[in-house]
């Protein structure tokens, strides 16, 4: 693999303006700057690693914009603000376990699909009552604002509380503050029995989805992202960072 740009964090809405005008190299020509939003606490797609940011993510858009001749400013935020940041302009791309869905694709554009999974319910480890889906009915679930966990959660009939992050979300689940949570399977996968939280994940894996970089409907930079994650899908770069951090690889 191709070694990876240093993940810089910035905070500034400056940044969206070097986004969109570019700035000058030494030689004279453009260099395009990317502005990049993400949690950074929601491993191990996106977090810190003593201090720097890592993920599955961050090491495919990292790679991806090297191949592109991008140069990217991250810019760490809670998840409820990444889409308004988007909006407003202050980051050009969002890097986050981004769902590609009909809704989000009416305003936004997205790149090729960089990662598949589907989700999965997540209780207390002594909760034999709720079994999957189904069951959550009439239940309190916990998600982060935005999600589409909270949507799939609401419409069945679940009570959505809504948390920064899905480690929070975890801790309440623990201590019986929830009911239950719906979460990424790839997330349930690596984290639970990393994170060693008293809860487990129960009933089959439902509503697969593709996770994409997420941009506004005029962004110039999805082809260039586009064409270098089919090289990478080619190439078995793809497959590598999918090992690292799942034991597979999850771009298809």
């Amino acid at each position: 693999m191709k070694k990876s740009l240093t993940a810089v964090l910035a905070i500034g809405a400056s940044f969206g303006v070097l986004a969109a005008c570019g700035s000058e190299t030494n030689s004279g020509s453009e260099e395009t700057v990317i502005t990049v939003g993400t949690e950074a606490t929601y491993p191990p797609f996106t977090y810190k690693d003593k201090g720097e940011l890592t993920g599955y993510d961050i090491d495919v858009l990292n790679e991806a914009a090297e191949r592109a001749g991008y140069t990217l400013e991250f810019e760490a935020m809670d998840f409820k603000g990444l889409v308004p940041a988007l909006d407003a302009e202050r980051i050009d791309l969002i890097a986050n376990q981004m769902s590609i869905t009909p809704e989000r694709q009416e305003k936004y554009a997205f790149s090729d699909p960089y990662a598949i999974s589907g989700a999965q319910v997540i209780v207390g480890s002594d909760n034999e009552d709720i079994q999957g889906i189904d069951d959550l009915d009439g239940k309190v679930v916990g998600s982060t604002q935005g999600s589409v966990y909270a949507q799939m959660a609401e419409e069945a009939g679940a009570e959505v509380k809504f948390y920064k992050g899905a480690n929070q979300v975890l801790q309440d689940l623990q201590v019986g503050r929830l009911d239950a949570a719906l979460n990424d399977r790839l997330f349930i996968l690596t984290e639970l029995e990393k994170t060693g939280y008293d809860v487990k994940a129960v009933g089959d894996v439902f509503n697969q989805s593709q996770a994409g970089f997420m941009a506004r409907q005029d962004s110039d930079v999805l082809e260039g992202l586009n064409e270098a994650l089919a090289e990478m899908k080619e190439d078995g770069t793809m497959e590598e960072i999918g090992e690292k951090y799942f034991g597979e690889d999850i771009s298809q």
